[in-house]
C-alpha cells in the first residue's frame, strides 16, 4: 500500500490577496443586498424633491428622493432665500420648482402598480421668499382635468401640505399646478405612495381628500412618510 502525500506551497502574499478579494466580494454582496432591500422597501414610492439638482437619500427617513427632471419638462429650479436656509431641517425644503410660464404645468407620475389602485399623493409648498418678491401666491391643484384643491399662503413661513387618496383610471397620473392670476405657482415636494385597494374601499368619485390624521398609540411625534 502506497501513501502519496502531495504538498502544495501557497505563498503568504497570495493568501493575503485571496483574503482581500474575498472581503471585497463579500462587501460587494452586502452592498447589493442592502440596495435590493432599500428598493423593495420603497416599492410603490415616488418621491420628488422639486427643484433639486441631484437625487439623494434622506438621512432621517432613508427614503431616496429624485429630482423632477424625469417627471416634468417645464418650470425652473429656484433656491429659497438665504435668510431662511439656516432654519431648514428637511433637505426637500431648500429649493422649489416654479412655473412663471404657462397656465397649467403638470407632473407625470407613472406608478408601477398602474391604474385602478389607491395612491396617496402628497405635495408640499414652502414659499420662504424664494423669488425675493415678498408676494404670497395662490393657485390651483388639479389631477388631470379634475380640480384637487387650492394652495394659498399667508406669510413667508407658511407651509402648506395637500394630500389626497386617488384612484386613477389610467396608468399615468397628472399632478398639475394652475396659474389663476394670483401669483406664480411653485412646489417644494411631491410624493406618491401606493396603498393598494384593500386599505380604503373604492369611493364613487375615486378620491378622498385629506381632513385630519391621528396616530393613536404612538410613543413619539415622529412623522410616518
Amino acid at each position: 500500500m502506497c501513501n502519496l502525500c502531495l504538498h502544495i506551497h501557497i505563498p503568504a502574499k497570495a493568501l493575503f490577496i485571496t483574503g482581500t478579494m474575498a472581503m471585497l466580494f463579500l462587501g460587494f454582496v452586502c452592498l447589493a443586498l442592502n440596495m435590493l432591500l432599500n428598493v423593495r422597501a420603497q416599492e410603490g414610492f415616488i418621491s420628488i424633491d422639486c427643484g433639486a439638482n441631484k437625487g439623494y437619500k434622506d438621512n432621517t427617513t432613508n427614503i431616496f428622493y429624485n429630482t423632477d427632471a424625469n417627471f416634468i419638462d417645464t418650470g425652473e429650479n429656484r433656491n429659497i432665500s438665504l435668510n431662511f436656509s439656516s432654519d431648514i431641517f428637511q433637505e426637500q425644503l431648500k429649493n422649489v420648482r416654479s412655473f412663471p410660464e404657462g397656465v397649467k404645468n403638470c407632473y407625470t407620475l407613472q406608478p408601477e402598480q398602474g391604474k385602478d389602485n389607491n395612491y396617496l399623493i402628497r405635495a408640499a409648498f414652502w414659499y420662504r421668499n424664494y423669488d425675493a418678491m415678498d408676494q404670497y401666491p395662490e393657485f390651483k391643484l388639479y389631477l388631470g382635468v379634475e380640480e384637487w384643491d387650492t394652495v394659498k399662503l399667508h406669510n413667508l413661513s407658511d407651509m402648506v401640505w395637500k394630500e389626497i387618496i386617488y384612484l386613477p383610471k389610467t396608468d399615468d397620473i397628472y399632478v398639475c399646478l394652475v396659474n389663476t392670476g394670483s401669483g406664480i405657482p411653485f412646489i417644494s415636494v411631491l410624493e406618491l405612495r401606493a396603498l393598494g385597494i384593500s386599505i380604503y374601499n373604492k369611493t364613487q368619485s375615486g378620491s378622498l381628500v385629506f381632513f385630519h390624521r391621528l396616530n393613536f398609540g404612538s410613543a413619539t411625534d415622529d412623522k410616518v412618510r
